[in-house]
């Protein structure tokens, strides 16, 4: 008959194909070589997760709006749909938590019978448990009352049993018996962090807010509105970059309910979403300022008067960097500035423009200027080809408008007046980058965080102490016999005699407080001598 076969379980019935099964997993995921296989797993997930969030910034969507042009390159293609956008989120991610949670709980599981009935228990001594040689034996004069017995180890936070067996007063005592369920505490504590890791990265999200000083963006799932302030950028002496914080308001319909600053390591909570201040950038299609330099005409009279008029072209309408726009014409600009003069333009205004009939206006700002099949876009949002759409106006009437590039000066592209121009620099308008985030585990982690520092107090701090005392009538005395075990014998240092080196401090106490007549006991550890 196959072996097989002749399994029975507990009540004397063949096993089913899926009782096999489901003892078969729990054998593995209760195994610590397999928890610590995944643990193992998840910290190299985790070593990989960062290193994927803090070197590359282009991820998922992300990357495939900031590559447009590039998607079939095979590095483009592995960014947009191998690297996750969230690698905390990912499904590898998620099926490594939920594998350490099963196995933590299978462990949970095989444990806790087995320590719970130690830590509630209060056992009678073995056998022979007195004439070993690790207890202290001694006789005394005084008669040790049964309750001084108890009181002397309640004081000491023992908690006690006794039972009185052929004249012999037997006295079983635990101190710190829930020490035995450290090892079950950590492990429950840590199946709720990850059950926390788990939820929240099955159900949380995580988006950006990209606000200038003045924009607002709505909570989502609340009635709260996020303002933005002001945005500074403080730097240290060395010229370095200290912080980046963000000064915001909190708002619920026409009430500002909370103002402060968000750092890097100080967000804003509001019901159960967390805003961090995260990155900043230019605004690709904002600037505060323009420097203009042209070379302004000595005498008036020598002004360009003549211009090529405005061509028939669609383009782009302010705050829609991306409409499509056909390419206008290519103006070299090979003058020498005889009289360079730079004038600042601000978006809305006009400046006139010295000795010539002209004023100039931004119209467009691109931070990456891009040209596709003829047409104009947003390329990024880094300033790689930072360009400016000016506008020129003769008295009310637009004459023509101008592309310049900030890096590459000579190559003006458009139908405005034959001026020699070019750009000086600009005043970028700074963005913040605040990372909006809910955390629905949060609960459970700070729960795992409480359950795994008990288990660890409990395991490091505490250690389960066991006292059996036997105290009998011995011609016309009093024998004790005491047995310690759960700890160290006391510092040599503080041992007055050469018995008391290899006992421990209760030990010591119980026989000064019943004190033999020659001040040593009969018979303690190490010590050969036979009562």
């Amino acid at each position: 008959m196959d072996t097989q076969d002749q399994r029975l379980d507990v009540k004397g019935r063949r096993p089913s194909p899926l009782g096999e099964v489901v003892r078969a997993l729990y054998g593995l995921f209760s195994d610590p070589r397999f928890a610590i296989i995944i643990i193992i797993a998840v910290a190299i997930a985790s070593i990989l997760g960062i290193l994927v969030v803090d070197q590359v910034p282009f991820r998922g969507e992300v990357a495939r709006q900031h590559f447009a042009d590039r998607q079939s390159d095979p590095m483009v293609w592995l960014l947009i749909h191998v690297v996750p956008a969230h690698p905390f989120r990912c499904l590898f991610f998620r099926t490594l938590l939920a594998l350490l949670s099963l196995s933590l709980l299978a462990c949970v599981i095989k444990r806790w019978r087995h320590l719970w009935r130690q830590a509630l228990t209060i056992p009678w001594p073995p056998a022979n448990a007195f004439g070993g040689r690790g207890a202290v034996v001694w006789q005394t004069d005084r008669e040790p009352l049964e309750s001084d017995v108890i009181d002397f180890l309640k004081r000491r936070l023992f908690v006690v049993r006794q039972r009185k067996q052929d004249g012999a007063l037997t006295v079983t005592a635990v101190r710190f018996g829930i020490a035995k369920l450290g090892a079950v505490f950590t492990h429950l504590g840590f199946l709720f962090l990850v059950i926390g890791g788990l939820w929240m990265a099955s159900s949380g999200f995580s988006t950006y807010l990209w606000l200038r000083p003045g924009d607002r963006a709505e909570i989502p799932e609340t009635d709260a509105v996020i303002e933005l302030v002001d945005f500074r950028i403080e730097m240290t002496p060395q010229g370095r970059i200290a912080d980046y914080i963000s000064e915001v308001r909190l708002w619920e319909g026409t009430r500002v309910i909370r103002e402060m600053e968000i750092e890097v390591n100080t967000p804003l909570r509001y019901k159960g979403r967390s805003l961090y201040q995260s990155s900043y950038r230019q605004d690709p299609t904002a600037v505060r300022s323009v420097d203009l330099v042209f070379d302004a005409p000595l005498d008036p009279s020598e002004s360009p008067v003549g211009h090529q008029g405005l061509q028939d072209m669609d383009r782009p309408a302010e705050g829609h960097p991306d409409a499509d726009s056909p390419m206008p014409p290519h103006k070299p600009v090979t003058e020498v500035f005889a009289n360079p003069v730079t004038v600042t333009l601000r978006p809305g205004e006009r400046v006139a423009l010295e000795n010539t009939p002209y004023a100039a206006a931004i119209d467009t700002f691109l931070v990456d200027f891009r040209i596709d099949g003829g047409r104009i876009r947003l390329a990024s949002h880094e300033p790689r080809n930072p360009a400016f759409l000016v506008n020129f106006f003769e008295g009310d009437s637009l004459i023509g408008g101008t592309w310049y590039f900030l890096l590459h000066p000579g190559m003006p592209v458009g139908d405005g007046p034959d001026i020699a121009m070019r750009v000086g620099g600009y005043d970028p308008v700074m963005q913040t980058g605040l990372e909006l985030a809910t955390h629905p585990g949060s609960a459970w982690v700070w729960l795992g965080i409480g359950v795994m520092s008990l288990g660890t107090i409990l395991s490091f701090f505490l250690r389960r102490e066991r006292v059996w005392l036997r105290v009998r009538a011995r011609e016309g005395a009093w024998e004790l016999a005491l047995l310690h075990v759960g700890t160290s014998p006391q510092d040599p240092g503080f041992a007055r005699a050469e018995w008391e080196k290899s006992v421990t401090s209760l030990a010591v106490k119980a026989v000064d407080k019943w004190k033999p007549p020659g001040g040593s006991p009969d018979r303690w550890p190490g010590q050969s001598q036979e009562t």
